[in-house]
């Protein structure tokens, strides 16, 4: 009966629908993880440039705090 309607109707049987649900769903999931990825990616750059920035600073007042012991 499912094929009789799918030739009338041009809907896909059952078998195929769920083939391509669980199709779409693994699509769904790859783009979900390269969001993630994407994400991931782009915090670590801040985090990087805002640990340097503070590395920086830091040693900027080392260098201060010597510079001050030194006169």
């Amino acid at each position: 009966m499912t094929r009789q309607l799918s030739k009338v109707f041009g809907v896909p049987s059952l078998e195929t629908a769920s083939r391509i649900d669980d199709s779409d769903a693994v699509n769904a999931v790859y783009a979900a993880h390269f969001r993630y990825n994407s994400r991931m990616r782009e915090l670590e750059g801040q985090f990087e440039a805002k640990a340097s920035e503070l590395r920086t600073a830091f040693l900027a007042e080392l260098a201060a705090i010597r510079g001050g012991e030194a006169a």
